[in-house]
Order: C-alpha cells, then structure tokens, then sequence
C-alpha cells in the first residue's frame, strides 16, 4: 500500500514502473506485431513462439499497471502518454523472420536489463512486492530471450 513508503520513495518507485510499462507495452506491440507478418521457412514456429511470448507480455502490463495503482497512482491514460516513458524503439518495418528473432531478443534482454534495475530500485526502499514483480518478470524476458536467441538463424 502507498502508506508502507516515504511520498519520494513511493514517486521513484511509480516512475520507474511507469518505464518499464511503456517499454513492455512496446515489446509486447512489437512482437504481437510480428506475429501478424512474419513469413519464410519458420513461420509457424516463430508465429507460435511470437503468440505464446505476446501473451505473457500483455498479461504482465496488467500486474504492473495494477503494482502503480495499488502505490496511489494512475497510470498514464493514453497509448501517447505511456510511451514518453519508453526508451525501446518501435519496429518500423515487418523485417524477415531472422531479423525479427534477433530484433525480439535484443529488446528482451533490454526489458529484463530494466525488470532487474527497477527489482534492485524497489528493494532499496524495502518494496518486496515489486521486487518479486520484476523478479518474475526478468525470469520470463530472460528465457524468452534464450530461446530467440536459440531459434536465430545467421
């Protein structure tokens, strides 16, 4: 609860979700996105992989979007909004499939980089909920990132 925490410490805490909702609702529209339009030899598995990872993507902006206003606050209201908060680029383009692999993976392991700096923010300042939030999340980015990494083709 919002009580448990300094207002600074609570603000921090917000802000740092806030980035890591954007970020994971960028990757998660950007693999859901390639879902849609990959092609070639793999298609079917990457297009399963991509569903199943899209999935887990978009249920996890839910627990965090929740973790923002079980602290007090809401989160932002708009797609425009949310975004001024994200650092990962959006896809341009629907590249072929082994760019798209290599594409996924470099911004899952950029997601699971910030899931654990925002678990080591939250743990500073005693937030256990959100530490074991992140720590989930990064356990999932990580595998996920393995396996595309497992499934690229050079």
């Amino acid at each position: 609860m919002a009580e448990n925490y300094s207002s600074d410490a609570r603000h921090e805490i917000i802000a740092a979700l806030n980035g890591f909702l954007a970020d994971t609702s960028i990757v998660y529209f950007k693999t859901h996105g390639y879902h849609w339009n990959v092609e070639g030899p793999n298609f079917y598995n990457l297009h399963i992989m991509f569903e199943k990872f899209y999935i887990k993507l978009w249920k996890s902006t839910d627990e965090i979007a929740e973790r923002i206003r079980s602290l007090g606050e809401k989160t932002p209201p708009s797609y425009v909004e949310l975004l001024a908060h994200g650092t990962i680029k959006e896809a341009e383009t629907a590249p072929a499939g082994h760019i798209m692999v290599k594409a996924l993976r470099d911004d899952y392991l950029a997601l699971a980089k910030k899931a654990r700096d925002v678990c080591s923010f939250a743990d500073v300042h005693g937030d256990v909920v959100t530490t074991d939030i992140m720590t989930k999340q990064a356990t999932f980015l990580e595998k996920a990132a393995w396996m595309l990494q497992s499934s690229a083709i050079d």
